[in-house]
C-alpha cells in the first residue's frame, strides 16, 4: 500500500531534534569498540554539490549508524580542504578574496550537506585554512625540516604557466598538462622546497600489504612508487678529441667515468653504447665554454634545448620515433670488456630516473633496440630464453641426471610454395622441425645442412638468415629416453629446388617430412624450439627481453640471468641499488593562498625554522595575491611581511615566499579530527591512541597523490611519535561516480548537472539516498536515472504504509524472510553493497504487504532500514510510541535458524540441458533428489524405460541426468 509522506515536514522536524539533542557527537568510551568512519574531505568550490558528490558521503552515514546502532563509539567527522590553486583561481576569476570565496563556499556545502541528514559531528568540524589548524601544519613541516626531510633545490620542475606556479610530477596530467587548468607544463629552474617522500618508498611498498584497500589501488601506488631493482655501473670515459684529458684524474688519481643505473647488469656484455639524459650534469658540462672535450658541441647545444620543451610524458613515449646526438670525442669503456663504446644524449633517458644515464643493451631492450637500428649501432645478444618442459610426456625430469646437447634449429622454406618444411616423430606423434647436434669443428650451417639431408634428403639450400639466435630447451626425450638441455641455434634456409638424396631407414622409420603453409605452423608444431621458430618468422626483430641463460659473456656463459646480475656487479665493483619512479615531493607553490612555510633565510644561518611558539606564520593580508609571472610569489611584494630578523644569530633575516601546496593540510586531516581543539598538540596522545587508525575510508579519486602523501606524512609522525600506527587508513572502500543521464560527466559546459537541493525539494532526501545505494555496485560508475528515482520514492511510500499491515503474528514465510532480511542487510552493510542490501530489503515489503507482519517485526525491519532511510523512520519509529531515538536503538539480529533454508530449487538437467526445476530438502541426498525427480510427471517421463549412463549431484545447486543414447 503506498502512504505519501510529507518529506519536507518530516526532515527539517528531525534534522533539528537530532541537532538540538545531540544525538551524534562523538566521546571516547573504553567500555565500547570504536570505530572511524571517514571522508575524504571535499574542497568547496563555487559550484556546490550535484547529486554524484553525496553518493560516498550517503555511504558513509548509512555505515556509521549501522555501527552505532550496534554498539560501537563513532567518529564520523567532517570538515573543509580550502587552501590551494582551486581556490584562488576561483578568486581570481570572480574578483574577490580567496578566503571570502572559501567561507562562502563552504558555507554553501555545509547547507547541502545538512539536508541530506547526514550523522556528522559538526562539533569536530575542521578547516584547513584556519590558522589554529594550519599551525600545525607549519609545524610539522618544522619537524621534517630539522629532520633532513625537507629542503630547498634549484633544479628544473613542472612550471604551469597557467597556474603560474610549480607542480608536483603528481599533478601534472599523462598528456603533460596540468591537472587543474589544462596548461601544457614546462620545464623551469625554480627555488623551491622539496620532501623527501622517496626515503620512505620502500616502507610505504611494504606496508601496503598491510591494507584492506581494493587491488587496483594498491597496484596504482606500486606503479606510482615505481621501485626498480638494479645495479649502478661506472663507465670510464676516454677522450679522443682531447686525447690530454684522458691524464686529468680526480683528487684520489681517478678517471673521469659515468655512472649508469640498469635493472639487468647481467647484460653488461650487451652493452654497445650509453644514452645520458639531456638534463645529465655531464652534457651540462662537456658543453660549458671551458671544456672542449666535444667535436660537436653546438649540435649538442642544439639538441638540448629543443629536449628542454618537452615534458617527460612526451619523451617518455615508446611509440614515437628515437631521436638523438652522439657525443663525439668521448667514448665509454665497457667495465666488463673493456670495448670502447659510442655516448649519445637523447631525450628518451630522463633526467629523474636513476642516475640519468644509461647503458644500452639494443639485443634486450626494445626501445634501445630502435635507437640502435636508426644510429646502425652494434647489436650483441647476451642472454638467450629458457624454457622448461612442465607437463605432458616430455615433462623435464628435475631429479634425473641430465644430458647437455649443443644442436641446430633448421627452418627451410620452399619460396615456390611459401611452405616450410617439418618432421612428424612416428612413435609419439610430435610434430617439430628439422634438428641434430653439432659434430665436433662443425660449423653452425654446416651441421645445419647435413642434418636437413641426413632427415630429409633435401640438399640445395641457401642460406638467407644466419642470425645465431639461440633458445635453452630442458624436457625429457621420449624418443631417446633421456633428460636434455638443448641449447637450439636457428638458421634459415630456402630450398633452390626439390632434388633429394635418398634417406636412410632408420631415418625414414622415425619420422616423416612435410611441407607446412605458414598460417598453419603455429596449430602444427607441438615442441618448444619449433613453436618458438614461429615467433622469429612472425617477428624477425624480436628482442628477448626476459632472463634466460647468458651467452657471449666471457666466464659467466651459461650462468642464470638472476645469479648474473650479482656476479657481474661484483666483478664490475658496482653496487645493488633501486631506483624509483617516485621522485621527492615539490612541496613550493608561487601563489598567495596556502600555508606559508614557516622558514626564515638568513645571510649568516641559511634557511632557519620559525621557533614553534612563534605559529602559526599567518598569511598577511593583501589587496593584490595574483601570481606574479616571475617565479615568486605575491608575498615577496611586501616588503613589511618579508622582512623579519633571524631567529638564530638576530641579524636581518627574510620570510620564505613560497607557500605550501593544497596537498598540505589534507595529509593529516584525519588527525586533527580525534581532537580538534587542542592547542598544546597536534592530538593528544590518548585520543589519538583511541581513535587511530581510521577503520573506513571511503572516496573515488586521489588514489595515488593524497593516499601516497598522508602515507609519508603519517608514516613521519610515527617515527617523531605522534602517532601510534603505522598506516593512517586501515580499510579503504573506492567511490564510483555518478554521471548525467547522457552517460557523461556533470558539467555546466553540457548543462546536465543534477542539483542535489531540487532532488530533495521534489522527493526528499530519504529517497536520494535510498537511490544513490540502489543505482548499482557501490564501486561502479553509474548514469543517474529519473526513473530509478521514482522506483526508491515508491518504495518509501509502501514502507510509509506498512503499519497498516500489522496483525497478531507473522506467517512462517514473513518469521523466515524477516531473519534473511536482517542477515543480508547486516552483511552488505558491512561490505558495502548497499544494492542489494535495498533489493533484500525491497523484496522483505513485498512479504510483508501480501501476508501481513507483527509489530515487533515491523519495529525490527524500521530498525532495519534506519541507516538508508534516517527521516522517514524516525518519523515511523515516534508515531509506534517508542522510546528515544530510532537511530541510539539496537540494530536488530537474526536468528541463525530461521536465516537459513531448510530447503532448496535446484536446476535438472538431462544430457547437459535444463529441463525443469525440483525443491527439496537442503541436505538432501543423491537418492532422495532422485525420487523428488520421479514424483514429477513432466521430468520422470523424459528418464524412464531410459539407460542411464551417469548422474551427477551437485547438492544446493544441479541435478544432471546423462542418458546413453
Amino acid at each position: 500500500m503506498h502512504k505519501r509522506f510529507d518529506h519536507q515536514a518530516i526532515e527539517k522536524k528531525w534534522q533539528k531534534s537530532w541537532t538540538d539533542s545531540g544525538v551524534y557527537s562523538t566521546t571516547e568510551n573504553e567500555t565500547k569498540p570504536k570505530v572511524f568512519v571517514l571522508d575524504m574531505f571535499p574542497y568547496p568550490s563555487g559550484d556546490g554539490l550535484h547529486v554524484g558528490h553525496p553518493k560516498g558521503y550517503i555511504a558513509t552515514d548509512i555505515y556509521s549508524r549501522f555501527k552505532r546502532m550496534t554498539g560501537h563509539t563513532v567518529l564520523h567527522p567532517m570538515g573543509w580542504d580550502g587552501f590551494g590553486l582551486p581556490a584562488e583561481n576561483f578568486a581570481i576569476k570572480h574578483k574577490i578574496h580567496p578566503r571570502a570565496a572559501v567561507e562562502k563556499n563552504i558555507a554553501r556545502f555545509k547547507e547541502q550537506l545538512e539536508v541530506l541528514g547526514l550523522d556528522y559531528d559538526w562539533d569536530r568540524e575542521i578547516n584547513t585554512t584556519d590558522p589554529e589548524y594550519y599551525k600545525w601544519t607549519q609545524w610539522i613541516f618544522i619537524q621534517l625540516f630539522k629532520k633532513g626531510l625537507a629542503y630547498e633545490s634549484i633544479e628544473p620542475i613542472n612550471w604551469c604557466p597557467g597556474c603560474q606556479t610549480g607542480l608536483a610530477n603528481e599533478d601534472v596530467e599523462n598528456d603533460g598538462t596540468c591537472e587543474r587548468c589544462g596548461s601544457t607544463v614546462e620545464k623551469r629552474p625554480i627555488r623551491q622546497w622539496v620532501l623527501k617522500i622517496r626515503e620512505y618508498a620502500d616502507r610505504m611498498l611494504a606496508d601496503l600489504e598491510t591494507l584492506q584497500w581494493p587491488e587496483h589501488i594498491k597496484e596504482a601506488q606500486r606503479n606510482w612508487i615505481g621501485r626498480s631493482q638494479g645495479a649502478e655501473l661506472s663507465f670510464e670515459l676516454h677522450f679522443t678529441h682531447q686525447p690530454e684529458a684522458n691524464e686529468n684524474r680526480g683528487p684520489n688519481g681517478e678517471k673521469a667515468a659515468l655512472t649508469v643505473f640498469t635493472t639487468r647488469p647481467d647484460t653488461l656484455y650487451g652493452a654497445t653504447y650509453l644514452v645520458l639524459a639531456p638534463e645529465h650534469p655531464w652534457v651540462t658540462l662537456a658543453t660549458d665554454a671551458t671544456h672542449h672535450v666535444l667535436e660537436n658541441k653546438e649540435e649538442v647545444l642544439a639538441y638540448v634545448r629543443k629536449a628542454k620543451q618537452k615534458n617527460d610524458i612526451e619523451r617518455g613515449d615508446n611509440t614515437r620515433e628515437k631521436t638523438g646526438v652522439e657525443l663525439k670525442g668521448i667514448k665509454a669503456i665497457n667495465p666488463a670488456n673493456g670495448e670502447q663504446i659510442s655516448i649519445f644524449v637523447a631525450d628518451y633517458v630522463l633526467g629523474g630516473y636513476g642516475t640519468g644515464a644509461i647503458m644500452a643493451v639494443p639485443a634486450h631492450d626494445e626501445r634501445d633496440y630502435a635507437f640502435a637500428k636508426k644510429f646502425d649501432l652494434p647489436i650483441r645478444r647476451v642472454v638467450e630464453p629458457l624454457f622448461i618442459q612442465q607437463d605432458g610426456g616430455n615433462a623435464f625430469r628435475a631429479n634425473d641426471p641430465v644430458e647437455p646437447r649443443n644442436a641446430v634449429c633448421v627452418v627451410v622454406r620452399n619460396p615456390a610454395s611459401n611452405t616450410f618444411l617439418a618432421l612428424e616423430w612416428k612413435k609419439d606423434l610430435m610434430h617439430g622441425l628439422v634438428t641434430g647436434g653439432i659434430d665436433d669443428g662443425e660449423d653452425l650451417v654446416e651441421a645445419a645442412r647435413r642434418e636437413v639431408t641426413e632427415e630429409t634428403g633435401y640438399k640445395n639450400l641457401t642460406v638467407v638468415r644466419d642470425q645465431d639466435f639461440s633458445i635453452h630447451c630442458k624436457f625429457w626425450h621420449r624418443v631417446k629416453e633421456v633428460n636434455r638441455h638443448a641449447r637450439f641455434t636457428y638458421v634459415f634456409f630456402e630450398l633452390e629446388n626439390e632434388e633429394c638424396e635418398p634417406v636412410s631407414e632408420s631415418e625414414r622409420a622415425l619420422h616423416e617430412a612435410q611441407w607446412v603453409p605458414e598460417a598453419e605452423l603455429a596449430s602444427f608444431f607441438t615442441v618448444f624450439e619449433a613453436e618458438f621458430a614461429v615467433t622469429l618468422l612472425t617477428n624477425p626483430d624480436y628482442i628477448h627481453t626476459g632472463n634466460g641463460l647468458l651467452a657471449h659473456s666471457s666466464e659467466f656463459d651459461g650462468m642464470d640471468s638472476e645469479a648474473a646480475k650479482v656476479a657481474i656487479t661484483e666483478k664490475v665493483g658496482g653496487k645493488m641499488t633501486n631506483t624509483y619512479r617516485l621522485q621527492d615531493w615539490v612541496f613550493s607553490r608561487q601563489r598567495y593562498w596556502g600555508e606559508p612555510i614557516p622558514i626564515i633565510h638568513c645571510a649568516t644561518c641559511g634557511p632557519v625554522a620559525v621557533p614553534e611558539s612563534e605559529l602559526p606564520v599567518t598569511l598577511p593580508e593583501v589587496e593584490h595575491y595574483e601570481p606574479t609571472g616571475t617565479g615568486e610569489s605575491p608575498l615577496a611584494n611586501i616588503p613589511e611581511w618579508v622582512n623579519t630578523l633571524c631567529p638564530t644569530c638576530d641579524g636581518p633575516g627574510k620570510r620564505e615566499t613560497n607557500t605550501m601546496p593544497q596537498w598540505a593540510g589534507s595529509s593529516w586531516y584525519y588527525l586533527r579530527y580525534m581532537d580538534p581543539k587542542n592547542d598544546q598538540a597536534l592530538v593528544g596522545k590518548e585520543q589519538e591512541k583511541y581513535w587511530a587508525p581510521v577503520d573506513v575510508y571511503v572516496g573515488g579519486d586521489h588514489a595515488v597523490r593524497h593516499l601516497i602523501y598522508a602515507r609519508f606524512w603519517h608514516k613521519f609522525l610515527y617515527d617523531i611519535g605522534v602517532t601510534s600506527t603505522i598506516e593512517p587508513f586501515q580499510r579503504l572502500e573506492f567511490l564510483g561516480f555518478i554521471l548525467a543521464e547522457d552517460g557523461r560527466k556533470m558539467s555546466k559546459r553540457w548543462g546536465n548537472v543534477i542539483n542535489p537541493d531540487d532532488i530533495v525539494q521534489l522527493v526528499g532526501a530519504d529517497t536520494l539516498r535510498v537511490y544513490e545505494m540502489f543505482m548499482g555496485p557501490f564501486e561502479n560508475t553509474i548514469a543517474w536515472s529519473q526513473n530509478g528515482l521514482v522506483g526508491a520514492r515508491r518504495f518509501l511510500e509502501r514502507v510509509s504504509g506498512l503499519g497498516d499491515h500489522v496483525i497478531a503474528e507473522d506467517s512462517k514465510d514473513t518469521a523466515r524472510l524477516l531473519h534473511k532480511t536482517i542477515k543480508k542487510v547486516s552483511e552488505d552493510i558491512e561490505t558495502f553493497k548497499f544494492n542489494t542490501a535495498v533489493s533484500a530489503m525491497m523484496i522483505f515489503v513485498n512479504q510483508a504487504e501480501k501476508s501481513g507482519l507483527a509489530k515487533d517485526s515491523y519495529h525490527a525491519f524500521l530498525r532495519l532500514l534506519a541507516p538508508f532511510a534516517p527521516h522517514l523512520t524516525e518519523e515511523l519509529w515516534d508515531e509506534t510510541d517508542q522510546s528515544g531515538s530510532i537511530h541510539t536503538a539496537a540494530y536488530p539480529t537474526y536468528d541463525e535458524a530461521l536465516a537459513t533454508d531448510d530447503a532448496v530449487t535446484i536446476g535438472v538437467q538431462i544430457n547437459g540441458k535444463h529441463r525443469g526445476e525440483i525443491t527439496l530438502p537442503i541436505t538432501a541426498t543423491e537418492g532422495e533428489a532422485w525420487e523428488v525427480l520421479m514424483g514429477i510427471h513432466e521430468l520422470s517421463n523424459r528418464v524412464t524405460d531410459k539407460s542411464i549412463k551417469k548422474i551427477i549431484y551437485v547438492p544446493g545447486r544441479i541435478l544432471n541426468v546423462i542418458l546413453d543414447e
